[in-house]
């Protein structure tokens, strides 16, 4: 996806948007590298919803719906690709920020979409081998407010080697729910189930069959 896709992934989020809903492409990219790796297929219907928790936009127009979805679901789409098919070369979409020492690259907000997406998918609280389990608390680290103190207490060179671990991990995770694809728990949604002719719970303004039902 090329930044003018990115740049308009962020203004959406950003404008619809809640305190509880993905914010950026960065941690809209994370979130997907946890829903592609699961050891289920999660529906569209569940992610596109736990994108905005729960609060999905009224979009202005079915054409900025469709819009959002087509380059939502082809950063998804580039996540499993890469994930599956090039892993040595996984990058994930991180943020930079200049600090008067050269480029830092900035983790917590892809992080943070990625526990979110594995919470979703079901498998945050699996158990899992200890390198796994490891590979896991890397991204927790920058991901969840526990990690900050000690993110906070790093040198430069500390924070830099935690981030390197970052892409490995999601790699590994990736690797590992590939080869266990029938998690004992199962993913639940407590919602209702939306019929064929019933208006898409996404937002575009569609019937079900006619939007994510494909």
């Amino acid at each position: 996806m090329d930044n003018r896709g990115l740049e308009k992934l962020d203004q959406w989020l950003l404008k619809y948007g809640n305190d509880d809903s993905v914010l950026s492409a960065s941690e809209l990219d994370g979130f997907f590298a946890a829903i592609v790796s699961a050891p289920r297929q999660v529906a569209p219907t569940v992610w596109y919803s736990a994108i905005w928790a729960d609060q999905p936009p009224q979009w202005p127009s079915d054409k900025d719906g469709e819009r959002f979805m087509k380059l939502a679901v082809e950063l998804m789409s580039e996540a499993a690709y890469m994930l599956a098919e090039e892993p040595d070369d996984y990058e994930a979409i991180f943020l930079a920020d200049n600090n008067g020492k050269g480029e830092k690259l900035i983790v917590s907000q892809w992080c943070a979409g990625y526990l979110r997406g594995a919470q979703v998918a079901g498998w945050i609280d699996a158990e899992l081998p200890e390198a796994l389990d490891k590979a896991l608390q890397s991204i927790a680290l920058h991901g969840s407010e526990e990690g900050q103190e000690t993110l906070n207490a790093m040198a430069d060179a500390e924070y830099d080697a935690s981030v390197a671990l970052v892409e490995p991990a999601a790699v590994e995770l990736y690797a590992y729910w590939q080869e266990h694809l029938d998690p004992l728990l199962p993913v639940r949604r407590d919602e209702a189930k939306v019929g064929r002719n019933d208006p898409c719970p996404c937002g575009s303004g569609k019937k079900h069959k006619q939007c994510c039902m494909r």
